[in-house]
């Protein structure tokens, strides 16, 4: 197979080094135009808040596209060990994390149904800009998106959340009747909090929402900031700020909410979610405040957790399925079966040409040619036979004869 990619994600990189590969929409066509100029086929251009990933078409499945990678990153800004804090997959494997990519099994939060339509995007990108694109690797893009439908519609894998972050906030929208999202409070900037930030960014653009912090300096190296109001937890805590939810994730070792910072608020409803361990918020009994803890939402992640893995298991088999159906249909192609009748004839030429190497090649140079002509028909036959094949389909088209080109 032809695809090839270089890409990054959580897992690998930090916010920081993925932010150097945002390209904007409007600069986005002249970047891929220059990326191209720079010897690629074709290039297409996924970024997420946790994934950047360049697909390309390469030549064949061994061609060396390293060196083309370590120049997409230096044309960034980024040094050649950034090459290392991603991940680069050639043929059967670049297609396998695109599929497993479309179908959110790479995701942060497995199941999440955004990244197909990511994807999507990136190669609608492509062809309203007339941008290059090479039809086997739009096939892939194809292939991936109606494997991820198929995983969606035929297993649970989106149904139940299984962080305690989306569960709350699955809690929240169930809850909305009774506790109206008028503002939000969101305290610390632990990971859940920058999650229920986005989510509420997102989901309710209307809902003016209070960051709070100890250090609200540093709130303003985040993105997430923009928009937002930010105010200091001792200023939080001393004043009598007026809000319907909060949402508390910090590393506080003791409680930072109790009974009485809500009773000096009045009687108004508030919605509490306290996501830290240990709790940031005491137990307490006060009418108008719902508390849920972290413990009152672990132990449904946890089940829902075990119905995902089951999903994922059932994911990754039709990932599989549709792989073999799909490389099954490129080796019926009538270049490749035609080839069949061939290859014995092949590997009798194969025979005879290291036969000969004895005869026309100097004694001096007969070890190091044999040992040569090995290393590549291993090389070829163990990595790729469909390669293989492509070679031996351009061999029996030329006029040159084989012996005299071994």
């Amino acid at each position: 197979m032809k695809i090839h990619l270089w890409g990054t994600d959580f897992r690998r990189s930090s916010a920081e080094l993925r932010k150097k590969l945002a390209l904007s929409p409007e600069e986005r066509a002249q970047k891929l135009n220059d990326l191209i100029r720079l010897g690629f086929k074709d290039v297409v251009y996924l970024w997420t808040c946790n994934r950047v990933e360049f697909y390309t078409t390469a030549e064949d499945y061994f061609c060396d596209t390293r060196p083309l990678w370590l120049t997409v990153l230096k044309s960034f800004g980024l040094a050649e060990e950034d090459y290392y804090r991603g991940y680069h997959l050639e043929g059967k494997s670049a297609l396998r994390h695109l599929m497993r990519v479309a179908s959110s099994l790479e995701s942060m939060v497995v199941g999440e149904p955004q990244i197909l339509g990511q994807l999507k995007g990136a190669l609608t990108f492509n062809k309203e800009n007339n941008l290059p694109l090479d039809r086997h690797l739009e096939q892939c893009f194809h292939l991936s998106f109606e494997t991820a439908k198929k995983v969606r519609s035929e297993t649970a894998i989106a149904e139940k959340p299984v962080s305690v972050a989306s569960l709350g906030l699955k809690y929240l929208e169930s809850m909305e009747s009774d506790y109206p999202l008028q503002k939000a409070v969101v305290v610390g900037r632990s990971p859940i909090s920058l999650m229920v930030l986005q989510w509420l960014k997102k989901n309710r653009p209307q809902c003016p929402v209070i960051w709070v912090n100890r250090n609200i300096e540093i709130l303003k190296s985040y993105p997430e900031f923009q928009g937002l109001e930010l105010l200091s937890l001792s200023d939080f805590l001393t004043g009598k700020i007026q809000f319907s939810h909060l949402f508390t994730s910090t590393a506080s070792i003791e409680p930072i909410f109790n009974k009485g910072f809500f009773e000096k608020l009045g009687d108004q409803k508030k919605l509490v979610f306290d996501f830290a361990e240990p709790a940031d918020v005491e137990h307490f009994v006060y009418k108008p405040v719902r508390v849920i803890h972290m413990e009152d939402l672990m132990e449904e992640a946890r089940s829902n957790s075990r119905e995902r893995a089951e999903s994922v298991s059932v994911a990754e088999k039709m990932i599989e399925d549709a792989m073999k159906l799909y490389c099954l249909d490129q080796k019926e192609k009538p270049i490749i079966r035609d080839f069949n009748s061939i290859e014995p004839e092949f590997l009798k030429e194969l025979e005879a040409a290291m036969a000969l190497i004895e005869q026309e090649v100097p004694l001096e140079y007969q070890a190091r040619v044999k040992k040569m002509t090995e290393k590549l028909v291993k090389k070829n036959l163990h990595l790729s036979r469909e390669h293989l094949r492509e070679i031996l389909k351009k061999v029996t088209h030329s006029e040159t004869d084989l012996l005299r080109v071994v």
